[in-house]
């Protein structure tokens, strides 16, 4: 009975706006297979699943199971089915046109079904171009090295935060207990919806919410975030329901809570070319799309390890001025004003002097 099966999926991908005025029964008659025969029968949108021959029918498709399944695959056309004679119709309609039509699924009718968060209290802000000053700031941390070139950058960056009356509230994420996703969906479909493990990082993803906005800093590690960041976005499906939403013509999952945070990223790389951040930036961005997060924009700093060498700070004077000015301006306006991502990612040395002086400091 594989092909009632088959056919039983039918009913749920119905179109309710094409069939909302169609009264029509389509019976499908497997010739090679005579106790696989069922019916679908539309009636003002909707769509019932019928187990034998119904008694009347509009459109009667006699056809071999083998070659309604290639038509619902898409290896055989209709049409070719039909100039064939592997297909005959009988009945209302001349072709099969409409079918495909009629089950396209529902964007909006099923949508509808979805209770939660469609379009976040953030995202309404930025798509309608306003900006609130963030009360409320999380500054989390994912590299391994606690006092290295990223909290440097991110000290600079949260002097802004601070002077512009933000409370903000730094996390080390290596400093937490952060246990690897199992993939088990137990935050999905289970009674409770909780997250298997009850660990630091599942408090912190469900406190996201509470914050405006989010400093994201993370190292360019080998062309992407370090591995516990990457176990923490994994991990934040546990806020979101299993349902797909179309979002900026993309399946999407709701989020759970109707607020989340606006997002920047603050990224150092040890590597002095500005591409080496393409990996990162897209990624973000995807995640941020993922997770209802508002992607506010970068602050890119390359060959951040030279800005940490005592002799050559005061030549990085106006880079590290801009990196505390651009936190003002995130706060104030929601936006990292060009002319202060070009003192960021000037370029003091050039790519041979950045050679000459990581080659022989490690020799």
């Amino acid at each position: 009975m594989f092909m009632k099966n088959v056919m039983k999926i039918w009913p749920i991908i119905i179109n309710s706006i094409e069939t909302k005025n169609v009264e029509e029964i389509y019976f499908f008659d497997f010739i090679d297979n005579p106790e696989e025969a069922c019916a679908l029968a539309i009636s003002k949108g909707r769509c019932q699943y019928l187990d034998n021959e119904p008694e009347k029918y509009t459109n009667k498709i006699t056809i071999k199971t083998k070659d309604w399944l290639a038509i619902l695959t898409k290896d055989l056309l209709i049409a070719d089915a039909l100039e064939s004679g592997k297909l005959v119709i009988k009945g209302k309609d001349d072709n099969l046109e409409l079918f495909n039509r009629y089950f396209s699924g529902d964007p909006d009718g099923i949508q509808l079904e979805v209770p939660n968060y469609r379009l976040t209290e953030n995202e309404k802000e930025i798509q309608e171009g306003k900006w609130t000053k963030p009360q409320k700031v999380l500054g989390l941390i994912g590299s391994p090295r606690k006092k290295g070139a990223t909290f440097a950058i991110y000290s600079l960056l949260k002097q802004g935060l601070d002077e512009s009356g933000c409370v903000v509230e730094t996390v080390y994420l290596p400093d937490l207990e952060n246990k690897t996703c199992k993939g088990c969906f137990n935050c999905w479909y289970s009674k409770d919806k909780k997250c298997v493990h009850d660990d630091d990082v599942n408090e912190l993803i469900h406190k996201m919410h509470e914050y405006d906005l989010m400093i994201l800093a993370a190292p360019v590690y080998a062309d992407g975030l370090p591995g516990a960041l990457k176990n923490y976005f994994d991990r934040t499906i546990s806020i979101l329901d299993p349902q797909f939403i179309i979002k900026v013509d993309h399946n999407r999952h709701p989020v759970r809570y109707p607020k989340m945070p606006h997002l920047v990223l603050l990224s150092p790389c040890g590597y002095s070319e500005m591409d080496n951040f393409h990996p990162m930036v897209e990624h973000v961005k995807e995640i941020c799309k993922n997770m209802h997060l508002t992607y506010i924009g970068e602050i890119l700093v390359p060959a951040t390890w030279m800005m940490t060498i005592p002799n050559l700070q005061p030549l990085y004077a106006s880079a590290f001025e801009a990196m505390k000015l651009a936190g003002k301006e995130i706060v104030s306006k929601g936006k990292i004003p060009e002319e202060l991502t070009k003192k960021i990612t000037k370029e003091i040395f050039t790519r041979g002097q950045i050679l000459a002086i990581k080659n022989r400091a490690d020799q």
